[in-house]
């Protein structure tokens, strides 16, 4: 039987852990890159950033909160779904994204019309798209959101597609409703990412991986099965 949190017999645990950060640096940028260009972001950070004004609370620290209590949650129904991965990202997303938009307020120009919103969106959406690929594969956990879809499934008859639509449809509903920044960007983080993160696995990520030995015989095989 797998041990949870096996970490003395983890393969590479700092090589893991360190494309894990640059995974969530990565998510975090692209997400603020759109949300500068006025594209929008993603469903569960536009929730988070729609309540967080609303509760008067920073962003950074009322999306943690929201992680925590998700996290409870699917620590009591599946906790394997939670790695050390999970905790960099829950921690670190909300408050890198705080970081970047006051850095980004910083230049002395500001992103205006069509063309700089479909670089905003292109640039924006490699990036976040990398970031997960980056993240994910390090096989070290899931943030708290995207354990929700595959707990209920392991817990109902449902297939993954229809719950995580599901899921993403009721965060986008919570965050228009909440005022936050819905876009174009919102749809294609919820809808459309699947076949750039695959790219990116494929291009970048397993190759960086084999180079650099972050994953080991039977977790690359695993990837090629």
């Amino acid at each position: 039987m797998a041990r949870w949190m096996d970490l003395r017999h983890t393969y590479n645990l700092p090589g893991k852990l360190l494309f894990s950060c640059i995974g969530v640096v990565c998510i975090a940028l692209g997400t603020t890159i759109c949300r500068v260009g006025d594209v929008g972001v993603d469903p569960f950070t536009a929730m988070n950033l729609g309540l967080s004004a609303l509760a008067g609370v920073d962003f950074g620290t009322f999306q943690l909160l929201v992680n925590l209590v998700i996290l409870v949650a699917v620590f009591a129904l599946d906790r394997f779904q939670i790695g050390l991965g999970t905790l960099i990202n829950m921690v670190a997303v909300g408050y890198l994204i705080e970081f970047f938009t006051w850095v980004f307020g910083l230049l002395p120009w500001q992103p205006s019309g069509l063309a700089s919103a479909g670089i905003h969106l292109v640039v924006g959406t490699l990036l976040f798209t990398l970031g997960v690929s980056l993240y994910l594969k390090t096989r070290m956990g899931v943030a708290p959101i995207d354990a929700v879809a595959p707990v209920i499934v392991a817990r109902t008859r449902f297939s993954y597609t229809p719950v995580r639509m599901a899921q993403d449809i009721l965060v986008t509903a919570v965050a228009v409703f909440a005022g936050g920044p819905i876009g174009v960007f919102t749809v294609v983080a919820a809808f459309m990412t699947g076949p750039l993160i695959t790219a990116w696995n494929r291009l970048a990520t397993l190759h960086l991986y084999r180079r650099f030995h972050v994953l080991d015989r039977e977790e690359l095989a695993a990837e090629k099965g």
